[in-house]
């Protein structure tokens, strides 16, 4: 019997964290994925949102540090990824302007991400035969 494809969604929201990690030396960071869909044929690509939270004791700071972010965001396309290749990145929203509760200065941005997954095949589980 033939091997049936075995497609397992890429861990972007990872992915996305590493590469931005390392800026956390300029101010602060959070990361989220806050949706993620399939798109196209059966687990070809997912397209997922991201939100990234830049913070700093000075609003000036706040916005170079989301600058910095958009910019390395906008290039994973071009960067080697082993769980698969990102295909598209759009920032949809922001940089934008959104202090905490408290005061503290945060500049928040939006992405849209998409990504082809590897593809490997495997044998099909008996109980689906």
């Amino acid at each position: 019997m033939a091997a049936a494809p075995v497609i397992v969604q890429p861990d972007l929201e990872a992915w996305v964290w590493a590469n931005v990690k390392e800026l956390t030396r300029l101010g602060d960071l959070t990361s989220f994925a806050y949706s993620a869909t399939q798109l196209g044929g059966p687990g070809w690509v997912y397209a997922h949102f991201v939100q990234i939270d830049a913070r700093h004791k000075r609003k000036e700071a706040a916005r170079a540090l989301a600058e910095t972010v958009r910019q390395t965001v906008i290039g994973l396309p071009d960067v080697p990824w082993p769980e698969g290749t990102v295909c598209y990145v759009q920032a949809v929203e922001g940089p934008f302007w959104l202090p905490d509760d408290d005061g503290t200065p945060r500049y928040t941005a939006r992405y849209e991400i998409r990504v082809h997954p590897r593809r490997s095949a495997a044998e099909a589980p008996a109980e689906a035969l």
